[in-house]
């Protein structure tokens, strides 16, 4: 998917929006003209996710982790923010993509670089790649309570993403591949650094 959709926006001399970036622009623009409201809720949760403000959330859980001495839980949380981040960064570079018109009003000059979305990229390798660690524990301690908390921050790590668009300072193809991209990174951290292990090595041993 990821692939796909960078060869979609490179390809083109100069990347311009796809047919879909373009709809999905003029589609949500003629919507928030009649609920500027959402605009606003888009701002806030922009700015609540920005990049010093999950870089500092994702260093509390991390430390929080390791205090509770969950080392496998801490490394999947570090390796997805570090990798994440470079991967980001490495595609945005390379690919150079401008934003939207008018997004200027709420981004500062210098980040141009539209393709992939940071904060949906954000939204995945932070906010989900918590929800799976909540969801694993939660799971095998049996609390609902923490299946409904992963739940809740999935979602949110998806609304991260759909607030871009609705800002008007992503197209809808950079939303998309910062959750491809991210959702990437999260699975291979799964895979290799496998916190499902690391929940099974919580629980108590049966032998005396």
């Amino acid at each position: 998917m990821l692939g796909l959709l960078t060869i979609l926006v490179v390809v083109p001399e100069g990347a311009p929006p796809t047919a879909l970036d373009t709809w999905v622009f003029d589609v949500t623009n003629e919507w928030t003209q009649q609920a500027p409201w959402a605009v606003d809720i888009a701002a806030a949760i922009g700015v609540a996710t920005d990049v010093v403000a999950s870089t500092a959330f994702a260093v509390i859980v991390t430390l929080a982790l390791a205090a509770r001495r969950m080392w496998r839980f801490a490394l999947f949380m570090v390796g997805c923010g570090l990798v994440g981040v470079a991967m980001v960064e490495l595609v945005k570079t390379t690919v150079g993509r401008l934003r939207p018109p008018g997004a200027q009003e709420f981004i500062e000059s210098g980040l141009d670089r539209s393709f992939p979305s940071g904060h949906a990229s954000v939204g995945v390798y932070v906010y989900v790649a918590l929800a799976v660690l909540v969801v694993v524990v939660a799971a095998r301690s049996g609390r609902t309570v923490g299946v409904w908390l992963g739940g809740a921050l999935f979602v949110f790590g998806i609304v991260i993403g759909l607030s871009r668009i609705v800002l008007g300072v992503h197209w809808s193809t950079d939303v998309i591949a910062g959750w491809a991209l991210s959702s990437l990174v999260v699975l291979v951290a799964t895979i290799v650094i496998a916190p499902q292990r690391a929940s099974a090595q919580m629980e108590p041993s049966d032998s005396p």
